[in-house]
């Protein structure tokens, strides 16, 4: 399976590393014309009930991934729900002298079409996304909470 990862290092334990990943996503995840499957509508982000959920103004959702492992604080993969489940993105968090090293692999891009796969592969997008996930964790996180 043709596969991506990118990879930050924040300055915070696994527990809360893992903690704003997934329950403070919509406290990090950037808004943008480019971020968002309706735009348009698109007020926020989060997991719940087993499902990676896009939340719009007239109170409905789209479902963008749905959870296939949870196991906090050391990973965490989703099936992406947009092409018919057949990508997979898994997040690991590992403990380092740092902080924690949080790992993103985005497999099964040889599902999308050329140019899609092209685009992802140079992990321009998930870079910027665990940017602001770093930048989150460098702001809003201080220990000894973290």
């Amino acid at each position: 399976m043709s596969s991506v990862r990118a990879s930050v290092v924040v300055p915070v334990g696994a527990e809360a590393a893992f903690r704003m990943f997934t329950a403070e996503i919509d406290a990090w995840y950037v808004r943008g014309p480019h971020s968002w499957v309706d735009p348009e509508r698109a007020v926020g982000i989060r997991f719940v009930d087993g499902y990676l959920r896009e939340l719009w103004s007239d109170g409905g959702h789209v479902d963008t991934g749905r959870v296939l492992t949870w196991e906090p604080p050391r990973r965490l993969v989703w099936a992406d729900l947009l092409n018919d489940g057949s990508m997979e993105i898994e997040v690991a968090f590992t403990p380092v002298a740092e902080g924690t090293e949080v790992t993103l692999e985005h497999r099964g891009l040889d599902t999308l079409p050329p140019a899609v796969e092209r685009r992802i592969r140079k992990g321009y997008s998930w870079n910027i996304a665990l940017g602001w996930f770093a930048s989150a964790c460098r702001t809003s996180c201080a220990p000894p909470a973290c």
